[in-house]
């Protein structure tokens, strides 16, 4: 009797789990520093090393995640504003320390996170700190790949190890599973065709990586690196860019972003914090 009930209650549990939506939280250029560097930059004043307005963002999307528990939460990059301050790698690690253990922290760096020349990508200041630049995550019918767009926009030459990568982490096991991408760079703002940017990966290389969205049938892409907020979409797959929780570039509030997947059905919506 006892291990039947053992049976039925593992059984209602998985049932439970399978009904219930499946929760991702993005967290998007935290970028510890911004503030006192652009307002150093701006009066022309001596730069102190303050992040008292980024930590206390940062905190307060933590408090939310926290409320909500999701299944996971993605830092889609730009973490800190100065790979090499140790300050910053600290302070970051110490709030996000307090998310519940229940929850899946998936990080992926941003260009603010790694060192960048001519031509190369030296991701060691953020895989020395989280160990691999990209990530997959498979379960309850869910497939998440973060993958590290600074190789991508810098011309690295593991773009290409890593788009081979990307070949079988997107491979979905059947029709029935719910995929997304994320990066720190936006593919693009609205349209695949736009003109290049700051922001954007470059536009002779979008084609590429939209023609593997679609072989590989992925539902989303979301990316952040913006500071405000953007959508589009390509063959009516939606192409997302979250604002920072943080410091602003335009109208946006601080924001995290909530992806909800419900019976097969992507959901998303900005909330301020």
């Amino acid at each position: 009797m006892k291990k039947l009930f053992i049976l039925i209650a593992s059984a209602l549990l998985v049932l439970g789990c399978a009904d219930k939506p499946y929760v991702i939280v993005q967290i998007a250029d935290s970028q510890l520093g911004f503030t006192a560097a652009d307002k150093s930059q701006k009066e022309g004043t001596e730069y102190v090393n303050d992040l008292t307005f980024e930590i206390d963002c940062l905190t307060k999307a933590v408090a939310k995640v926290n409320e909500m528990k999701p299944d996971a939460v993605v830092f889609t990059g730009d973490q800190v504003n100065r790979h090499y301050d140790a300050e910053q790698w600290d302070a970051f690690a110490a709030v996000i320390a307090d998310i519940d253990p229940s929850v899946k922290v998936l990080p992926i760096p941003g260009n603010h996170d790694v060192m960048i020349s001519e031509g190369a990508v030296d991701s060691s200041p953020f895989t020395d700190r989280y160990g691999d630049d990209c990530f997959l995550l498979c379960e309850r019918g869910v497939r998440l790949v973060g993958i590290n767009s600074n190789l991508i926009k810098y011309d690295d030459p593991r773009e290409t190890e890593q788009l081979e990568w990307m070949k079988d982490a997107l491979k979905k096991k059947d029709a029935s599973e719910v995929s997304l991408l994320f990066s720190h760079h936006p593919f693009f703002l609205k349209e695949i065709g736009e003109d290049d940017g700051y922001f954007q990966v470059q536009k002779s290389k979008r084609q590429t990586y939209f023609d593997l969205c679609a072989e590989s049938d992925v539902d989303a892409l979301y990316a952040g690196h913006l500071h405000n907020n953007s959508s589009g979409e390509y063959s009516g797959m939606p192409v997302r860019t979250t604002t920072s929780v943080a410091f602003q570039i335009g109208d946006a509030q601080p924001s995290i972003r909530v992806i909800t997947i419900a019976d097969g059905v992507i959901s998303d919506r900005l909330l301020n914090i």
